[in-house]
């Protein structure tokens, strides 16, 4: 059993502040990580249906991790749905009312942000991950499972010019987001794309001239038995620069070539100047784009 309740809600121009309230009542075989999530994901398309409406059927990814400091409620928003509205950022602090029960355990969660109506005409784009090989069609059959050792790539195509990017979250204790695109040593702060053409990033073989010097392989890896992270693929007609980010040289080789120890780590910014940098240029540019898949890396040894 779920209630939902809206509590309030101001306007905006471009955006719309709400703040949404759900109840859920979660089973005791749930995490509390899982079911503080399952709340907030509920709370969220609950206001956005509210406001905008929806289509009749909802896709949502509800994973929470746990570590020894605490759970952390913000790592996953919103999934995929197919109302008409999306959440562009939280504001404040989520406020949790916590009830422990015989049979379940009761979720009181109450938070503000600001939602946005899907414009009309916004590009149709075709972001896919790709499993350990560059067959668009035949990597359909996988769900977003790799096991150490496998590669990622991920196919895209647009039916209008732009900008694109691409992040991974690296579920440490540290909360990076590794920046996966545009490739290390580029200049430009996103990576152009051009209308109907179809891209197999992270191949050197499917590599246009000018990008196939700077394109790397992404090898998945794990430190766990299983780690749970997230892509963001990021895509706007509209010009964007990348979020400012650091050279992460905990893994480094040396160039044959040169001498210089070269990182084998992607550049890196923190999760909160990540989320800023997002929620940012989302609200200056309502045809940006968020594509977000949850990814499991599993071990087999």
């Amino acid at each position: 059993m779920v209630a939902l309740a809206l509590v309030s809600a101001t306007f905006s121009h471009a955006d719309d502040k709400v703040t949404a309230t759900a109840t859920f009542y979660a089973p005791l075989s749930m995490s509390p990580a899982q079911a503080r999530h399952e709340a907030i994901t509920r709370a969220q398309l609950d206001a956005i249906r509210a406001k905008y409406g929806s289509s009749l059927s909802e896709t949502n990814f509800t994973f929470m991790q746990e570590s020894a400091e605490g759970s952390r409620d913000d790592f996953y928003a919103i999934g995929q749905s197919d109302v008409k509205g999306e959440w562009i950022e939280s504001i404040g602090d989520t406020i949790w009312n916590i009830t422990p029960g015989t049979h379940e355990t009761i979720y009181n969660v109450t938070l503000r942000g600001r939602i946005r109506e899907i414009p009309t005409g916004r590009a149709d784009i075709d972001a896919r991950l790709l499993f350990n090989g560059t067959d668009k069609e035949r990597n359909r059959l996988r769900n977003f499972t790799y096991h150490v050792g496998d590669y990622m790539y991920i196919y895209f195509t647009s039916p209008v010019d732009g900008y694109l990017a691409a992040y991974l979250g690296d579920d440490d204790e540290a909360m990076t987001m590794q920046c996966l695109l545009p490739y290390d040593g580029m200049a430009d702060g996103a990576f152009a794309v051009e209308a109907g053409k179809e891209y197999i990033l992270f191949s050197r073989d499917d590599a246009t001239p000018e990008a196939r010097p700077f394109t790397r392989r992404i090898k998945m890896n794990s430190r766990k038995q299983t780690d749970i992270n997230q892509i963001y693929i990021i895509f706007s007609p509209n010009k964007f620069v990348k979020a400012r980010d650091t050279r992460n040289t905990s893994k480094t080789l040396t160039d044959m070539r040169t001498g210089q120890q070269v990182s084998l780590m992607p550049r890196e910014a923190t999760f909160a100047d990540f989320q800023k940098w997002l929620a940012r240029n989302r609200r200056r540019d309502p045809e940006m784009q968020v594509v977000k898949n949850i990814v499991t890396v599993v071990r087999t040894d």
